[in-house]
């Protein structure tokens, strides 16, 4: 059974690997950690010490980046470590295992270790950032690896368990393997894993302890350490800093989150298994027949062959009609109106929330330097935004218009019905900040309206699927509403932030690759 249960999660690691969303996954946590242990000048901090800076010890290399990656991979890993169920009914390998005596706790089995190799080539490769680090820049000539690997086995590892564990979950409950599942784990996400920094609660980081070690280091050099705050997060900070001497955690020191991190990881098990109550493991799975085939078998007859499943058409509905006149104007204008429908599900639900969101912004004035209801504004449309660029749940014009010679104008359609939705939520805020003598922050709102369906759409055209989009737009999120220069695409810090031009050029760099993607996909057919 344990070399069965190898072999699936095996296989399964080496399939995802391939998938272009790993790699982009990959190389934000290589880029990570070296943001978090810069080797230059750079200010980008991701394990905050008031004004104060670790000199780059072993211990304090490793920790750095171990939180770092732990924040990271537990929202952008979740992201691709999640729909490995969906992936496996979807393109029949469900309907094989169903006739084979795997049970459905080897399976989830089989899928919590396939995401536990995911995020362990993700850690091994970062381990490998900051030895690098430690070579280059290190503040020291001794190499202690014990220390410097020690934050990852304790401390990243078991939470990525926990997110591999809670990513199979998801995937056992229909309700949660699409966008809602994105949306809930975000929020599970800052709750649990930013919110554990403010103390009572889980500690998920370990920061007590590693918080408690430092202060120790810090009085002992001679400096006050009453006063010392500690935050993990990435942020850009020009002060002149201090620097402190901090070995790392130590084996004795350690000692006290061997138990916790055995707790979270039994915990993680538990919740990779839980589905297994429900989840029935494909018995019964089968493509659906297609239209009129029930009613062909009833009778004796052959059953018409199916196509599409999601433009399964009946031969009987069909009728002769004359040819539609050629017409050479509306071609974008009727293909935007097609994506919108198919974007935008439930649609009067969804447009009567966000005109909810409109008089919530009409009845609040402007404060500071934009408006405090468009950061929160601009989350209602995610679920569409991550449909962008590629097959959406079953259905796209894509798969109508395939054959048509215009890919462009149809992905200038594509790009424009994730405008929409934008603009939908931010015009409200956009005038009452330009009505307020405010015109960059008007400016600054309606670049990201155009900044972010970019953005989706190049996603969607590079993975093929909404997952990466529903893992990166989240970390742009978090960084713009926590005033990070770089990343705040609204202009929510106002000066701070970049210019309402450069936004909207970052905007269409982006669709204008996601556009020759499609063109050259196009060409190759």
């Amino acid at each position: 059974m344990t070399t069965g249960l190898w072999a699936l999660a095996l296989a399964d690691f080496r399939e995802r690997r391939r998938r272009p969303g790993y790699l982009v996954v990959l190389l934000g946590t290589l880029a990570l950690g070296l943001l978090a242990a810069p080797v230059g000048d750079s200010r980008w901090e991701v394990f905050q010490v008031t004004d104060l800076h670790g000199r780059y010890t072993s211990g304090y290399v490793g920790t750095v980046t171990a939180l770092g990656g732990a924040v990271w991979l537990s929202l952008a890993g979740f992201g691709i470590a999640r729909g490995a169920i969906g992936r496996d009914e979807q393109s029949g390998v469900g309907r094989l295992l169903a006739a084979t005596p795997l049970t459905r706790v080897a399976y989830l089995a089989g899928k919590f270790g396939s995401n536990l190799l995911l995020f362990g080539s993700m850690l091994l490769a970062l381990a490998g950032t900051a030895l690098a680090v430690q070579l280059v820049k290190g503040d020291s000539g001794h190499m202690d690896v014990l220390r410097l690997l020690l934050p990852y086995v304790l401390i990243t590892l078991p939470l990525l368990a926990a997110v591999a564990g809670c990513a199979v979950l998801f995937d056992t409950l229909p309700g949660l393997r699409g966008g809602l599942g994105a949306a809930v784990w975000f929020a599970v996400w800052l709750v649990a894993v930013l919110g554990a920094q403010a103390g009572g609660g889980p500690d998920l980081l370990g920061m007590r302890r590693i918080t408690a070690s430092i202060r120790e280091s810090i009085a002992a050099g001679g400096r006050p350490a009453d006063g010392v705050e500690f935050g993990v997060g990435l942020t850009a900070d020009n002060r002149v800093l201090g620097t402190f001497d901090w070995p790392g955690l130590g084996p004795g020191e350690a000692g006290a989150q061997v138990l916790g991190a055995v707790l979270l990881t039994s915990v993680a098990v538990g919740l990779a298994l839980l589905g297994a109550l429900w989840f029935r493991r494909f018995d019964g799975a089968g493509p659906r027949p297609a239209a009129g085939a029930s009613e062909a078998v009833r009778s004796g007859g052959p059953a018409p062959e199916a196509g599409p499943a999601a433009f399964a058409l009946a031969p009987g509905r069909l009728a002769p009609g004359r040819p539609a006149p050629a017409r050479h104007g509306g071609t974008v204008a009727a293909a935007l109106l097609g994506e919108l429908r198919i974007l935008v599900p439930g649609r009067r639900l969804w447009w009567a929330g966000a005109a909810a969101l409109a008089v919530l912004a009409a009845g609040v004035a402007p404060d500071g330097p934009s408006h405090p209801v468009l950061p929160f504004a601009m989350l209602w449309p995610v679920l569409v935004w991550s449909r962008l660029g590629h097959r959406a749940g079953g259905g796209s014009t894509a798969e109508l218009l395939g054959a048509c010679p215009a890919p462009v104008r149809r992905g200038l359609a594509v790009l424009l019905a994730g405008v929409v939705p934008a603009l939908a939520v931010v015009a409200v805020p956009a005038v009452l900040l330009l009505t307020a003598g405010q015109p960059r922050a008007a400016a600054g709102a309606l670049a990201g309206a155009l900044l972010v369906p970019a953005l989706a759409l190049l996603c969607g055209a590079v993975t093929r699927g909404p997952r990466l989009f529903q893992s990166l737009y989240p970390m742009l999120w978090y960084g713009m509403i926590n005033h990070v220069g770089g990343l705040d695409f609204l202009g929510v810090s106002g000066e701070r932030a970049p210019a309402p031009a450069a936004v909207a050029a970052v905007a269409a760099a982006l669709a204008l690759g996601a556009l020759a993607l499609d063109t050259a996909r196009h060409a190759a057919r």
